[in-house]
Order: structure tokens, then C-alpha cells, then sequence
């Protein structure tokens, strides 16, 4: 279970998605400037694009929470020494 405050886990949303539309326009650019594919060839590169920066973006959030989380369990097993 995580545990974060609201106000953290808006700025780490804020922060991705800016971030994926940033990425995502300057991709797109260079898709749109080049100038030897067709329209629908285009389309379907800019179609793949998108979904794989959103898989992307999900993971890097997934991450940075899990990061930012309070709940950290460790599993520690203790064994006593073998004494002669």
C-alpha cells in the first residue's frame, strides 16, 4: 500500500504529463517534416507514437510513487547462531 500526499502526487502528475505532451509534440513535428511517407503512413506512425509515450509516461508515474511511497516493507528472517 502507498502512502502519499495528495499535493505530492499532483505535482508528479503535473510534472509527467507535461513532460508526455512536450515529448509528444516534438515527435510529432519531425513526423510531420518528413517528407518521403505517405498521409496514412503518418497517421499510423503518430497513432503508435502516442499510445507507446502514454505507456511510457504511466510507468515513469508508477515509478515515482512507488519512489515517493511511505510504505516500505522489509522482510528480514533472523537465525540464531549455531553455538558448539
Amino acid at each position: 500500500m502507498y502512502s502519499i500526499s495528495r499535493s505530492v502526487l499532483r505535482s508528479i502528475l503535473k510534472k509527467k504529463f507535461s513532460s508526455l505532451v512536450g515529448r509528444s509534440c516534438k515527435r510529432i513535428e519531425v513526423i510531420r517534416d518528413t517528407k518521403a511517407i505517405s498521409a496514412d503512413v503518418k497517421f499510423t506512425l503518430i497513432r503508435n507514437l502516442i499510445k507507446e509515450l502514454n505507456y511510457e509516461t504511466m510507468r515513469e508515474i508508477e515509478e515515482t510513487v512507488s519512489s515517493f511511497s511511505d510504505g516500505v516493507n522489509i522482510n528480514v528472517k533472523l537465525e540464531r547462531p549455531i553455538s558448539s
